[in-house]
């Protein structure tokens, strides 16, 4: 809460990435020979150490922006956050989240109970499900951005850094109220507002809110529509009190509600891998022709302007397999504009959140102070979008010419898709094939923090904290839960399985009923509603819940009036556990393990995994007087960061063991070394870190067998950041910062599923016909199999191959006059296998590539004029220029020419006119000015899908026009 004060008394900090504030000559008493024209700096105070401090005091690299300063750089949101802070990178994920990281580090796991790198606050509260990235910032007191690794001051530990939100508090004593509208381009609506109303002298309701809506950036070039728009809203109620001296809280609730079509990635890229029809001078024909495309090739992204072979994607292959199809669907050009794409249909996006916290401080004495801080954050989200983003240019096989009673196959074809229609229970009824997947699921987390704080006139101060969590996300009885993929042609072979089935045939492919959905053609997917379970679509959930607990804290020893000693300990126990619900594709119900008792959504067993990590950090800081500046802080500390590990997702029903079931925790060893300064009286500003990082255990994920499954890796991250300011004059502010990054991987070698051979000419990758994965077996043996088809071996009938992945020829080498083969793996190792064995591939070295997401380099420099007094008036016009770089980086571990996400730049314009008498204001923005189209990652498939390259992108240029009053 705030007592009543100046409301006028703003920052003028807005322009500052340092969050260091503007007052005119006089703000600072103690310089009385700062010169008479020129402003001098006055430093924001920030609670990152859980007591008010100066920015520039506090031996720890963190940037801070108040609501200003989020105004005048544009930053709408959490993603704008990358173009302010040095050494910070931001991309949207495949699954509804997205990757935000600091000096590298940020969440490269795919799992339900995945910790964040960086951990999300709000008014202190760890935010394990937010929306801090699809939210919009509105009365904002500040957000602070910490770099390196916390536990010992936030309540949830964190191997990268915290952003965390703190929002505006009721003040007493003063209504107060603000309301501002936007309109830009894209036909953007935006709209803020707040009002304070003081209720007697100790209590004040505090209620705040924002809309966002605007039409979509891309087009779907199949009916001309916009997609990926906005309709967004929040508000957000606070109510503050202090009915005694030593005692004072506050509660608050905020509700965000978003429903729209914005899309979870942007256009899909391949370079299509073509059927093939010879090798080593053996030729390919008729079935064996099917296992020769994995999809997609490994190529830079520049040269992946095309479609993929659907042949090689479950959906596409099995159609062939139902009869339904002959071949790939997709035989036009790609559009080269990223931001036109095809879909069968309009994204469905839905995400809701009701955030409830309650903070109390009581006074135990004048000297400690108690706080407590309770929080439940309730959040529901399903995302659903064409799984391809491509429209078949061939149809489904329409056998309705053939008369009834000349084939008994094309009798029931056509009992099944009359004129090479499927119908689909979740798709609707259509003669193309259509894929459409499905992220999603509700959360609910508990929190309750307790700190005792001293402030003692003496040598010795602490900060003591305890941390209890408890979280439970992914109900499988909600429908929308988990992540599904649905295909037409997936139901139309599950359709004629069991239509074989019921005829009592023994070629039905799958051995028995698969369970599906009345199939009515009804579509209800595209009206926001799944139906009930089925075995005719791809579906994985991780029903997870976590129990956390922790005991935190730091002491200060002041060893000198000018030289302090920190030392902070932290040790967390972290419970999880996960159920274990197989992924039943294809899965007749008789083959459901027995305690299920033929419920694919009741549990077939419990994960857990337990860590219990104590960590901590050490350290020094020395304030000296030094002639050359006004105040100088120079710290050096060691920290030890932990993130837990977790449980992976569910592994197949037929492949129960295809990957560990569990990874290990990371921890990162940081050391940093940092100076801070003010110096010209106090005009200005310069902050330097450096900082060392070994990193352990660092998490990353790859998908097997149609799963992400994550592993450990180490890794080694050095780095350097600068950040400064400078007024060389009344109306000018200069800023700048940079970010050096060196972050690369030690002693790892993986299997990149784009280049599963290495490029070793001795091995081929084929795929396998039964499950879609992708396998590795020697040329040779390969080559063998083909000769021996050639040739008429009864052994070998045409499409022998497509059983090579499946391990049809293993062992039996010698049948074929062959034997062991070797290879070099990515450790150097010598390994031998059977020249017909299949395995997973050859593992890449990979020791000293760059970890994903880890540009080299960041740069933001910004300058801003401000004509005071315009025409003797109240009204004064600042005139904003930024300007952001970020060097080249990689999406993957391997970079290759494919992984890497070239440079890019933004620059940002605005022309701002403000009365402070009146509390009007005027702004003219332009945000990426020039119209960059920036890839900022990428996510490659899985086999079963063609191993396609999804892409996330920046937004266009956007411009518009801002009014606001304040009262």
């Amino acid at each position: 809460m705030t007592r009543k004060t100046d409301s006028k008394t703003v920052l003028f900090a807005g322009a500052s990435v340092l969050a260091i504030g503007l007052f005119a000559q006089g703000a600072w008493a103690q310089e009385d020979d700062a010169p008479e024209s020129t402003r001098t700096l006055a430093t924001v105070t920030v609670t990152t150490q859980k007591t008010e401090q100066s920015i520039q005091d506090v031996p720890i690299a963190v940037s801070a922006f108040d609501e200003d300063a989020i105004n005048r750089l544009q930053l709408t949101g959490g993603a704008d956050l990358v173009k302010a802070v040095p050494n910070v990178s931001f991309t949207k994920g495949q699954f509804t989240g997205s990757n935000f990281k600091v000096r590298g580090i940020g969440n490269d796991a795919v799992a339900q109970s995945s910790d964040a790198g960086v951990g999300i606050h709000q008014n202190d509260v760890p935010l394990s499900t937010n929306f801090l990235f699809e939210q919009e910032y509105f009365d904002i007191e500040r957000v602070e951005v910490l770099r390196g690794p916390q536990g010992t001051l936030y309540g949830r530990n964190a191997t990268g850094g915290v952003v965390n939100l703190i929002t505006r508090k009721p003040v007493f004593g003063e209504f107060q109220a603000d309301a501002e509208l936007t309109y830009g381009n894209y036909n953007t609506i935006k709209g803020k507002g707040m009002i304070n109303m003081p209720i007697g002298e100790n209590v004040a309701l505090r209620v705040a809110g924002a809309l966002t809506q605007r039409d979509g950036y891309t087009t779907n070039t199949v009916d001309n529509s916009d997609i990926d728009g906005r309709d967004l809203w929040s508000i957000r109620a606070t109510l503050g009190f202090e009915p005694t001296e030593n005692f004072r809280g506050w509660v608050s609730w905020e509700h965000f509600e978003e429903d729209d079509d914005r899309q979870r990635s942007s256009k899909q890229l391949c370079k299509k891998d073509p059927l093939k029809t010879s090798f080593a001078g053996m030729p390919i024909t008729g079935l064996d022709t099917l296992v020769t495309s994995l999809g997609c090739q490994d190529a830079p992204l520049s040269d992946s302007y095309e479609k993929t072979n659907s042949v090689a994607n479950i959906a596409g292959g099995l159609g062939i397999a139902a009869g339904i199809l002959n071949g790939d669907v997709y035989t036009s050009p790609l559009d080269k504009n990223l931001r036109n794409m095809q879909s069968a249909f309009a994204p469905i996006y839905k995400a809701e959140q009701d955030f409830y916290t309650l903070k109390l401080e009581y006074d135990v004495t004048n000297s400690l102070k108690l706080t407590s801080i309770t929080s439940q954050n309730e959040t529901s989200q399903y995302s659903i979008q064409d799984a391809n983003r491509l429209v078949p240019d061939v149809t489904f096989n329409d056998l309705s010419a053939i008369p009834a009673g000349l084939s008994p196959t094309a009798d029931l074809y056509n009992a099944l898709f009359p004129g090479g229609v499927v119908t689909d229970p979740e798709l609707g009824a259509s003669n193309f094939l259509i894929t459409a997947d499905l992220s999603g699921g509700k959360t609910e987390t508990f929190t309750q923090e307790l700190r005792l704080q001293s402030d003692f006139d003496g040598k010795l101060n602490f900060n003591l904290g305890a941390i209890y969590v408890d979280g439970e996300a992914i109900d499988p009885r909600d429908p929308n839960a988990g992540y599904y993929v649905f295909a037409n042609a997936l139901t139309a072979l599950t359709q004629f399985n069991n239509a074989l089935v019921q005829l009592g045939s023994p070629d039905a492919p799958f051995g028995a009923a698969v369970p599906i959905a009345t199939p009515d053609g009804t579509a209800t997917l595209f009206d926001g509603t799944v139906a009930p379970d089925s075995g005719n679509y791809f579906r994985s959930l991780s029903p997870y819940r976590l129990t956390s607990t922790a005991i935190f804290g730091e002491a200060y020893y002041d060893i000198t009036d000018t030289l302090k000693f920190t030392l902070g300990l932290r040790n967390t126990k972290d419970e999880k556990e996960q159920d274990v619900i197989p992924t039943y594709l294809f899965t007749p119900t008789v083959a459901y393990p027995a305690v299920q008792n033929g419920d694919p959504l009741a549990p077939a067993g419990l994960l857990t995994a337990d860590f219990n990590e104590t960590t901590g950090r050490i350290g020094l800081d020395w304030s000296p007087e030094v002639s050359f500046t006004n105040d100088t802080l120079i710290y050096g500390f060691y920290s030890k960061g932990y993130k837990g590990g977790g449980i992976n997702p569910p592994q197949p029903a037929g492949n129960p063991n295809a990957f560990p079931q569990t990874f290990e925790p990371e921890f990162v060893n940081a050391y940093e070394l940092g100076t801070k300064n003010t110096f010209a009286n106090n005009t200005q500003s310069l902050n330097a870190t450096v900082f060392y990082y070994d990193y352990e255990g660092y998490q990353i994920s790859q998908i097997v067998n149609r799963t992400a499954a994550n592993f450990n890796v180490n890794a080694e991250l050095t780095g350097l950041e600068l950040e400064y300011l400078w007024t060389p004059a009344d109306n000018w502010l200069l800023t700048a910062n940079l970010g050096l990054l060196d972050a690369k991987l030690v002693d790892t070698a993986s299997v990149d599923v784009l280049d599963r051979t290495n490029g070793n000419p001795n091995f081929v990758a084929l795929k396998n016909a039964q499950n879609y994965t992708n396998c590795v077996v020697s040329a040779q043996g390969y080559a063998t199999v083909l000769g021996a088809i050639a040739a008429g071996n009864p052994m070998t009938p045409n499409g022998a191959t497509r059983g090579l992945c499946s391990g049809a020829f293993a062992g039996a080498e010698a049948a074929f006059g062959l034997g062991d083969v070797t290879y070099v793996d990515g450790n150097g190792d010598t390994v031998s296998i059977g020249a017909l064995t299949p395995f997973d591939g050859i593992t890449k070295d990979v020791d000293g590539k760059k970890l994903p997401g880890a540009p080299d380099m960041t740069l933001n420099l910004a300058a801003e004029y401000t004509f005071q007094s315009v025409r003797n008036s109240n009204w004064d016009l600042t005139i904003r220029s930024d300007y952001y770089y970020q060097a080249d980086s990689y999406a993957r571990i391997f970079n290759t020419a494919h992984d890497e996400l070239d440079n890019w730049s933004n620059v940002n314009l605005s022309i701002i006119l403000n009365n402070s008498e009146s509390g009007w204001g005027v702004e003219a923005f332009a945000k990426n000015l020039t119209d960059e189209e920036v890839i900022t990652g990428s996510y490659v498939g899985d086999d079963s899908q063609g191993i396609f390259t999804n892409i996330f992108l920046t937004e266009p240029a956007l411009y518009g026009i801002t009014v606001k009053k304040s009262w």
